[in-house]
């Protein structure tokens, strides 16, 4: 027994290489377990302490990625976790100085749910996939709860946990009927590897066994990107959550679905693809204009942004489907490559822009005061212009950016998903996104409305909620900053599309 155990050992051991390539996340795990420590030993009033060790690690990871070529090369898209973490750590703060929001510290689930979303995107079985994910997922079941004054944070985690129980189990029967196809074939050393169910597809493009897997596989990771029909816990679980895991949760748990879809259809079902396309393009079409239209009455601002969500994930799927479609049709020229490099860059821009929009925003939630944080809505927001022309300009340049309004960064980066969906001939999705976009104005500008009315009864409410809290000239310069980076992003956006030239 122990010569057997001493040679799984040996088999299993990994060399330098991994080691290398997971080396930030090694590292993020570790500041994880010095953050928990902190926060139980140190007292109360030195809890920003242990923040502060969060955000180290998180820039140390940030700059281990960079330099170790092991890992940075693998996919350099993990950099985007890191940042998104690390706006939530600092927005959290502000969370904690307004409302008695204090205990427990969850700074090291926030590293945690990191590391594993970093380490998802550098595997290449469904093995580790499946045990990545769900840490991430466990993880934002705890965030989602924390707050244990709160009956809707509790709420929230109630739902949250049933809706990603399901989510998980279908994905784990999809990764098993995958198994069981390849398995039947016995052609695979490694059933369960990306690049042997790949090879399968390949092979066998019409096995029912293996796309009904793959349906379930990729209904999984729509849990993650919030697409429909998997988008049903959303405003629920933006709703209750705290401000910071909401924003937390709208942004790297997007990124992972997201990312996560990139490989599932570019690598392993790569050759199912137009066997699902039609399907997809059905659910992510329903995706926006569900959203779109269940908005136009929302006046509880974190479902809102909830259903805003859901509609930049539908524009997100749409634009990756149109990117694989162009990539399929001309796989065997030239130009590949390129429509698969551009399309990508136009992609990440989106995505890395709509974080950037989002930012300002919560950080204003975060300092206007509401009788419960869940139920904020417009009438909280009444008035802000006259209390802080900073806030309210911020606001303003957020919401104007998911609207897709010019000049600000979410007009063009819409422009280049509607681009990708006319260079792969999809004009009737395109029509409809276009028409969801402008339905989409209604909302946010109601939203903007409420903050820079200057009528007497609406500042009467505005002010009935309680005391704002400023911003001091630190957080002021942040949010000047995004708010001019909002207009200057339009500049780099058609700079680094010039380099495709």
């Amino acid at each position: 027994m122990n010569e057997i155990f001493q040679n799984f050992i040996q088999a299993n051991q990994p060399g330098c290489d991994t080691v290398l390539r997971f080396l930030p996340e090694i590292v993020l795990a570790a500041f994880a377990i010095l953050t928990l420590a902190l926060d139980v030993w140190l007292p109360k009033d030195r809890m920003k302490i242990g923040t502060t060790v969060a955000s180290l690690g998180l820039i140390v990871a940030f700059v281990l990625e960079i330099c170790v070529p092991q890992a940075f090369l693998n996919n350099p898209a993990v950099l985007f976790f890191p940042i998104c973490t690390f706006l939530a750590l600092h927005l959290a703060s502000t969370v904690r100085e307004r409302t008695e929001f204090q205990q427990p510290i969850t700074n090291h689930l926030f590293l945690v749910t990191t590391a594993a979303a970093m380490a998802l995107l550098k595997i290449q079985d469904f093995v580790s996939f499946f045990v990545l994910l769900e840490t991430v997922t466990v993880s934002l079941y705890a965030l989602v709860g924390s707050y244990r004054k709160s009956a809707y944070s509790l709420e929230a985690g109630v739902k949250y946990l049933i809706a990603g129980g399901v989510s998980g189990g279908l994905m784990l029967f999809g990764i098993v009927l995958l198994y069981g196809a390849v398995s039947l074939t016995g052609t695979a050393s490694d059933p369960l590897s990306f690049f042997a169910i790949q090879n399968f597809f390949a092979a066998n493009p019409d096995n029912v066994l293996g796309l009904v897997g793959a349906g379930m596989v990729i209904a999984g990771v729509m849990f993650k990107l919030g697409v429909f029909p998997m988008q049903f816990w959303i405003p629920d679980v933006y709703q209750g959550a705290p401000l910071h895991v909401t924003f937390f949760l709208g942004t790297l748990s997007k990124a992972v679905g997201f990312f996560l879809m990139v490989i599932m259809l570019l690598v392993p079902f790569q050759h199912a693809f137009p066997r699902l396309f039609p399907i997809l393009l059905v659910l992510t079409l329903i995706s926006i204009v569900y959203a779109n239209i269940t908005a136009l009455g929302q006046q509880k601002v974190k479902r809102l942004l909830g259903l805003s969500g859901v509609s930049h994930a539908g524009y997100l799927m749409l634009g990756l489907l149109a990117t694989v479609k162009l990539f399929q049709n001309s796989y065997d020229s030239k130009d590949s490559g390129f429509y698969l490099l551009l399309c990508g860059v136009m992609l990440l821009l989106y995505l890395f822009f709509y974080v950037m929009s989002l930012y300002p925003i919560f950080s204003v939630m975060a300092r206007v005061p509401a009788q419960e944080e869940a139920l904020q809505d417009f009438d909280d927001f009444r008035g802000l212009a006259k209390r802080s022309p900073v806030l309210a300009g911020a606001l303003a340049s957020g919401l104007g950016s998911l609207a897709g309004i010019p000049p600000t960064v979410g007009f063009i980066a819409k422009l280049g998903i509607l681009w990708i969906v006319f260079s792969a001939e999809l004009y009737v999705p395109a029509a409809i996104m276009l028409a969801c976009v402008v339905a989409s104005v209604y909302y946010y500008f109601g939203w903007i409305r409420a903050a820079f009315s200057t009528d007497s009864d609406d500042l009467a409410k505005g002010e009935s909620a309680g005391t704002l809290l400023l911003p001091n000239i630190l957080s002021r310069t942040v949010l000047v900053f995004f708010t001019a980076l909002g207009v200057l992003g339009c500049l780099v956006y058609w700079a680094v599309l010039n380099l495709f030239e």
